[in-house]
């Protein structure tokens, strides 16, 4: 059993050209596992053949993120069944950023359309526009009406309301480094039952306090659990446990 999972990482970025393996090996040798996330048809590629380079503790998500180009429905499935693979995204909706929602909408259907042929669950992208969770609401919707499958909403910016509704449909909700250095997150995180929460580190982005500012690493996913310890009012070590837990169940992880 690890003591902690990062289940949302980017080890495949350019940032960590100059020491991506040294990154990876201080991160498991201190007991501690990632998940790296797919954001296009080529980093997907990128984090399938990283997890495979490892026997255990680094694993993979395939897909596209919402605002990028290039979708290509076929090469995601294969890669998809890669026994390394355990989720289907980064995908979702994102109405920040310029785009067409409708194709937007498109390709998410299609990455769910994959998860439910595989069995494998959707890491959810989502962000809404500028003071709204419509996006959160829009993508509620679809994986009623479209979903076979649970999945995880990643870096979870949304209202208790709208945690509710994730929660009602089966999906856990991960919260990043950020919430070490605001306080806006505190609401949710202790509305959210700890059986449904993930932790992440979003690398390189995001880094918690005290590297707030530098780059991030999985390595820092202990902050993460600490401060969620720390705002649910629980012991360390059964948060450890309890997030490792949720992790591996929602991936189909064998310990």
């Amino acid at each position: 059993m690890p003591e902690y999972i990062d289940c949302h990482a980017h080890i495949n970025f350019p940032d960590y050209d100059s020491d991506r393996s040294e990154v990876i090996e201080r991160t498991l040798s201190q007991n501690t596992w990632m998940v790296n996330v797919g954001t296009s048809n080529k980093t997907s590629k990128e984090v399938v053949d990283l997890a495979n380079k490892y026997s255990n503790g680094v694993y993979a998500i395939v897909g596209s993120h919402p605002t990028e180009e290039g979708f290509n429905k076929s090469e995601i499935m294969e890669l998809a069944k890669d026994p390394k693979v355990v989720a289907i995204g980064e995908t979702g909706l994102d109405y920040f950023r310029d785009g067409s929602l409708e194709a937007q909408r498109d390709i998410f259907e299609s990455q769910i359309e994959i998860a439910n042929e595989i069995g494998k669950p959707l890491m959810l992208h989502i962000r809404g526009s500028s003071g709204s969770m419509d996006a959160y609401e829009d993508t509620i919707c679809i994986l009623k009406e479209k979903a076979k499958v649970s999945g995880n909403a990643h870096f979870f910016a949304g209202t208790v309301d709208v945690a509710k509704k994730f929660l009602e449909i089966g999906f856990s909700i991960s919260f990043t480094g950020v919430i070490t250095f605001t306080k806006d997150y505190d609401e949710v995180i202790k509305y959210v039952p700890v059986e449904s929460i993930l932790s992440e580190t979003d690398c390189p982005f995001v880094a918690p306090n005290p590297f707030r500012g530098k780059r991030n690493e999985p390595l820092y996913v202990k902050e993460v659990v600490s401060r969620l310890a720390e705002i649910k009012g629980l012991e360390l070590e059964e948060v450890q446990t309890i997030l490792v837990e949720n992790a591996l169940r929602l991936f189909s992880i064998d310990k």
